[in-house]
């Protein structure tokens, strides 16, 4: 019989280690209100890409928003 093991995934989110128990970008981004920007190991990721965007063990993902202000 195959035991069912919970997979967890070190990363880096907005400088902090954090562990995830998927791998998929999307299944993080609700934890943050809109609007936001993501960047993954310094890159701008765009939106559209966000449901093909897998993360990997040690990835440096920055979620940012935008501060109002002037």
């Amino acid at each position: 019989m195959a035991e069912h093991m919970k997979t967890e995934l070190s990363i880096w989110l907005n400088g902090k280690t954090e562990i995830l128990n998927s791998y998929q970008l999307n299944d993080l981004l609700p934890r943050f209100k809109a609007p936001f920007a993501v960047a993954l190991n310094g890159r701008f990721i765009a939106a559209v890409q966000y449901p093909d965007i897998a993360l990997k063990a040690g990835d440096q993902l920055d979620i940012v928003s935008p501060i109002a202000g002037g």
